[in-house]
């Protein structure tokens, strides 16, 4: 249960939670962080049941269903201004697009003076006039932003920088942040299982922008190249057949394994020899985090906020050729075994540990919110 006192400023956050995906895991490690400060307490409205939902109330906080696959847009804004006029909030937090604008509509009605954003990542498709529903949608959550939100949070350097123009005097730099120590204490270093082969693996939705056929393109590259290594894909989404069946169009159906979702990630990352990232473009991806923190080798597209995180090629390998050939080249140099490489995933752990703890990034949103 939260340990705040009842004349606590109250904190809500609007979120989908359909997926325990970055944001989510994002909301429930900020929560988490707030109650134990004791500064803040807060509470959510979430679009969906599910694993988010499940864990903000094991925290002992409260949670509201505006449920998005029952309910219209009104019906939604109707419970968001009831929750907050309930739990007498005094900022409303949101997480989306959607979540943007119905939660501000909903903060409003219900006479909450503050509200912030967080920008999780870039826009996983462009909005064009020949989308025009879709742009429509963008261009009134710009516009609520700008008119109807006091602070918008960057999570990396790079989003600060895309939205510094879009939000002018608005935007504020707060990292994507994890328990470092809690992690490591959960899944300790310890042997990998004895096999010839090395295993590589991505973590994520099966979705377009992740690029899941670009690593299985590599695995099949690698092994041509002659170095025995299988991959494994966790996580789950719309394009798992259309993966499964490109694997078998390669001739690697036996050395691509298809976990599904696995919670917690950190113990399938912990049987890795080295993940790779993939995706055509990134904010500043929980699975990163992690990954440094449990020191596994990384070889990551050189795009959003990824090369911040790998301190520009210090924690990791960097690839600019966004390709079979580029990410396979990469992972050569990743394994081999040598000094020089041993340093980097050394390195990463420093780097988490500075930039993307709990404690000080915690203490940063808090800070935001009681000004």
């Amino acid at each position: 249960m939260s340990n705040a006192p009842s004349n606590t400023p109250v904190v809500t956050h609007i979120v989908s939670g359909d997926l325990w995906a970055g944001a989510e895991v994002q909301v429930f490690n900020l929560c988490r962080g707030l109650i134990n400060s004791g500064a803040v307490r807060p509470t959510a409205v979430l679009f969906n049941e599910g694993l988010l939902s499940e864990r903000l109330r094991g925290l002992g906080m409260t949670v509201d269903i505006a449920d998005e696959k029952q309910l219209g847009p009104l019906a939604m804004i109707r419970i968001i201004k009831r929750h907050c006029e309930s739990q007498a909030s005094r900022v409303v937090h949101t997480h989306g697009f959607k979540e943007n604008i119905l939660g501000i509509v909903g903060k409003d009605l219900a006479g909450v003076p503050r509200s912030v954003r967080t920008v999780h990542g870039n826009p996983e498709s462009r909005f064009t006039l020949a989308q025009v529903h879709k742009w429509a949608i963008r261009q009134l959550d710009l516009a609520l932003g700008r008119s109807r939100q006091n602070r918008i949070i960057a999570v990396s350097t790079q989003l600060e920088s895309r939205l510094a123009p879009l939000f002018p005097g608005k935007v504020e730099k707060i990292f994507n942040f994890i328990d470092v120590d809690d992690l490591r204490s959960r899944w300790p270093g310890s042997p990998k299982t004895e096999r010839a082969a090395l295993r590589l693996g991505i973590v994520g939705r099966l979705v377009p922008v992740k690029r899941v056929d670009l690593f299985i393109d590599t695995i099949a590259q690698l092994n041509q190249r002659g170095l025995d290594c299988t991959g494994t894909v966790i996580g789950t989404g719309p394009l798992e057949q259309d993966l499964r069946n490109h694997a078998a169009s390669l001739g690697i159906s036996e050395r691509i394994e298809f976990m599904g979702f696995v919670d917690p990630a950190a113990d399938a990352l912990r049987q890795l020899d080295c993940l790779l990232m993939t995706s055509d473009h990134e904010g500043l991806p929980m699975t990163l985090l992690e990954a440094l923190a449990l020191e596994i080798p990384v070889v990551a597209h050189n795009t959003g906020g990824i090369p911040e995180v790998l301190g520009h090629g210090q924690c990791g390998w960097l690839v600019d050729r966004h390709s079979a050939d580029g990410y396979a080249d990469a992972v050569v140099e990743a394994v081999a075994p040598n000094d020089t490489n041993r340093q980097r995933p050394e390195a990463g752990l420093l780097q988490v540990r500075r930039l993307f703890g709990l404690v000080e990034n915690t203490e940063k949103y808090i800070n935001l919110y009681l000004r």
